[in-house]
């Protein structure tokens, strides 16, 4: 998977902020979506809150600096996994491979199989829970939908595939004392199956807003969740970033934008 991230030793800036900027976009992509979703549920403050444009700057620059936080460990450590982006490297240096065609097919072709079964799944327990965020979801204007499909195929996985799984396959590697210049599969799968469960938990929060979190409710979000972390992982450690992001964007589109027309 990883010729490009091998061909230089200077850590690649121009990938840095073209990665970066797509992180941006995407962060900035779900604020309509969200704001419908769990705004009218958020509860008054109980404190006086500082003036609204201190609130927004104070948010903006934390999650710029964790934003660049995850971008620059997810460069500088995944060169030395074989881990990267290599379709957008290889762009930014002209020369883009003929795997390219087959990372962004198997990436979408996951994607697509990855969202029927979790829809059909998540059908399946929409009689059970009906307060899932799947149907309050439903609701929300088609377009804010589509835009919060960017939110996770962009940003999501910079976050958990390119800084979360990286940082903890290199640590495993470390502990493993592997000396291979490659990530190998014991390290990968320890990273990849500690990320579906932090991605799994990591919904729950958002959850709570707008159901009560029983323990058929951390088992799904820890189901449906780990199925699609697992598979955006491999295609992450075979095709590279860009082939987990089209997977990503592909399942949240079936979910949220095609799923909602089956309830």
């Amino acid at each position: 998977m990883s010729d490009s991230t091998q061909r230089s030793p200077q850590f690649p800036w121009r990938l840095f902020w073209l990665l970066f900027v797509a992180g941006v976009l995407g962060a900035v992509a779900i604020i309509p979506f969200a704001i419908d979703l769990v705004g009218p549920t958020l509860p008054p403050p109980s404190t006086p809150l500082p003036p609204f444009p201190i609130i927004i700057v104070i948010g903006v620059v934390q999650n710029l600096v964790l934003l660049s936080v995850m971008v620059f460990v997810g460069l500088k450590l995944g060169r030395k996994l074989g881990l990267g982006a290599p379709v957008l490297e290889s762009w930014l240096d002209n020369d883009l491979s003929g795997n390219t065609r087959a990372r962004l097919r198997d990436g979408l072709l996951v994607g697509v199989a990855v969202g029927i079964v979790l829809l059909l799944i998540i059908l399946a327990l929409v009689p059970t829970l009906p307060k899932l965020p799947f149907v309050a979801a439903a609701k929300i204007a088609l377009w804010k939908r589509v835009l919060a499909c960017f939110y996770g195929g962009i940003y999501e996985e910079l976050l958990t595939r390119f800084f979360l799984l990286t940082l903890i396959a290199w640590l495993a590697t470390k502990l493993l004392r592997r000396k291979e210049q490659i990530l190998t599969t014991t390290p990968f799968w320890i990273a990849n199956i500690t990320v579906a469960i932090l991605f799994g938990l990591g919904h729950l929060p958002s959850a709570s807003l707008v159901m009560p979190i029983t323990a058929l409710v951390v088992v799904a979000a820890l189901a449906l969740n780990g199925i699609a972390a697992i598979a955006f992982g491999l295609l992450y450690r075979k095709h590279g970033l860009e082939s987990a992001m089209i997977a990503h964007f592909s399942a949240d589109f079936l979910l949220y934008v095609v799923g909602p027309a089956f309830l």
